[in-house]
């Protein structure tokens, strides 16, 4: 009787080892697949943070000048999202955007609890409309949808070796032709590898269809820049804003000091130290620079002078900070330094000239 027992005693014990031994190595086989699970997550998510990070923005930009009803629905359709994310435009065609050196458009100051709306009137002085149609289009519709367009537009506009070739991708190229002879003379565009189109997003305007648009390339940074789609379904760059176009080189302009009202792409701010010169009664100063020169002026206005109120508006929205504009500077005369200027006229919002009849 004892062999029999001996026998069975040994074979379970064997039988009890393997389960033992099958048990361990499907415990094996678990943490193994939990480790493979951890490592492709923590993959994933660098891949993710990186992606993140290409495509970061300035939040602020979306809180732009555009009425609160747009704002809301930007903010909420938006940030959902990183492929609609916004940059500032860079300082130029193939630098890394620059935040502290202003958007496009102005930015919206966190405190501003109300939008005012640019009123539909006209310059009593000129034929040129202060405002445009608050009727038709707001924005590009469906722009995730037209990815591919837009990209064959950037990549025609970023590819395109000569002016002429330029034209056929930039928004009101008939009154742009004469600008970009004059900026391109001596300096041909710069062609870059290209790479991709980043993210796109609408831009509200009332009466535009307009968008902002990322182009990335193999050889350079990224370039942010505003699009129009057109009636047909074609898109346009705005050149113009793209390379901050201005009618003298900023140095120049301090150096010569003309009397002549000249334009100008700028960033304004409320001065931080009282200007040695006086501006005359009435009038307000504002601290401003080229984007690409940090030679700081002052420049004066009337406040009170009906065609400076979208000025007075941007410089509100943007919390008098960095706000970029588009004015039309000049001097009065021999100045100490070439310190003081007076502002002639401001055309567009922030960079970007909304009505297609002005330099």
């Amino acid at each position: 009787m004892s062999q029999p027992s001996l026998a069975e005693n040994d074979s379970t014990r064997r039988s009890r080892t393997r389960r033992r031994e099958t048990m361990l190595n499907a415990i094996a086989t678990i943490l193994g697949c939990l480790a493979l699970v951890v490592m492709i997550a923590t993959v994933v998510r660098v891949v993710m943070v990186k992606l993140w990070e290409s495509a970061k923005v300035n939040p602020e930009y979306v809180q732009s000048v555009y009425d609160s009803a747009h704002e809301r629905q930007l903010k909420a359709e938006t940030f959902s999202t990183p492929s609609r994310a916004l940059e500032d435009i860079p300082a130029s065609p193939t630098a890394e955007p620059a935040p502290a050196r202003g958007s496009v458009l102005p930015v919206k100051a966190e405190n501003q609890a109300t939008e005012t709306h640019f009123p539909a009137t006209t310059d009593k002085n000129s034929s040129r409309a202060l405002a445009v149609p608050l009727a038709g289009p707001t924005s590009i519709q469906d722009i995730e949808g037209k990815r591919l367009q837009i990209e064959a537009t950037l990549r025609g506009f970023f590819e395109a070796s000569t002016v002429e070739s330029k034209l056929s991708y930039v928004r009101d190229a008939a009154r742009v032709r004469p600008l970009m002879d004059q900026y391109h003379n001596g300096r041909p565009p710069v062609r870059h590898q290209w790479k991709g189109l980043g993210w796109v997003l609408p831009v509200e305007e009332p009466g535009f269809r307009l968008g902002y648009a990322q182009a990335m390339f193999a050889d350079a940074e990224p370039v942010s820049l505003i699009i129009e789609e057109k009636e047909d379904g074609t898109f346009r760059v705005d050149w113009e804003s793209s390379v901050r176009y201005g009618e003298l080189d900023w140095s120049e302009f301090i150096e010569t000091q003309p009397t002549a009202p000249k334009l100008f792409r700028v960033i304004a701010s409320r001065p931080r130290h009282s200007p040695s010169t006086e501006a005359p009664q009435g009038s307000e100063v504002l601290e401003i620079k080229h984007p690409d020169d940090d030679n700081v002026i002052y420049a004066y206005f009337d406040r009170q002078d009906p065609k400076f109120q979208s000025l007075l508006q941007q410089l509100q929205t943007g919390n008098w900070k960095d706000v970029p504009l588009t004015l039309r500077l000049c001097y009065t005369g021999p100045s100490n330094g070439g310190k003081s200027v007076r502002i002639a006229d401001i055309e567009g919002k922030g960079w970007l000239i909304l009505q297609g009849t002005r330099s």
